[in-house]
């Protein structure tokens, strides 16, 4: 991700759907990263949301192409 840009959720979903799309957009070479509060809460101590629930998050820059491949992937 690059330093200073917005980064836009494309995706909600179990993490194995969200770490699915992010090897797909990695070979577009789109960066992506994987924000899983769950887990997060986890190594902090507390839970407060549902362990089904991920986000891959991308450029604002790269989310158009990123939301075209998820779709694309969908169907």
């Amino acid at each position: 991700m690059t330093e200073g840009k917005q980064s836009v959720c494309v995706y909600k979903g179990s993490l194995i759907e969200v770490n699915y799309y992010k090897e797909r957009l990695e070979e577009l070479d789109i960066l992506s990263f994987v924000k899983d509060d769950f887990q997060t809460g986890i190594h902090a101590g507390f839970i407060d949301v549902s362990p089904d629930v991920a986000e891959l998050i991308v450029d604002a820059d790269d989310a158009g192409k990123a939301l075209k491949c998820i779709d694309e992937l969908k169907e």
